[in-house]
């Protein structure tokens, strides 16, 4: 075994396991919090929806909302804590908090 196979296989391994994470954490932790937490209704409208004055509540197009989101949540933290635990304590603990984090924040 060549050291790319090993390489390959240890990525597919960490990408895959991440994925199944994220799918576990989605499904289950995503609807506890949809259900039980924050108590979400499809049918119930937004004020964008209910009070539209074409003046301060306007509804947003999606791709607008999606640039806005990735705006506001790209600061420091998130961004620079784990690279500073890459950094300090190696890639293992960098990817954990990265999962983590993205699981529960």
């Amino acid at each position: 075994m060549t050291v790319w196979a090993a390489s390959a296989r240890s990525l597919i391994a960490i990408v895959g396991g991440s994925g199944i994470l994220f799918l576990l954490a989605y499904l289950t932790y995503g609807r506890f919090l949809s259900n039980k937490v924050f108590g979400l209704d499809n049918g119930k409208k937004t004020p964008a929806v209910e009070i539209n004055d074409e003046n301060d509540f306007v509804s947003a197009k999606k791709g607008m909302l999606l640039g806005q989101h990735f705006s506001a949540i790209a600061v420091a933290g998130p961004v620079n804590g784990p690279i500073l635990a890459g950094l300090m304590f190696g890639w293992v603990p960098a990817l954990i908090w990265i999962i983590i984090g993205s699981i529960f924040v």
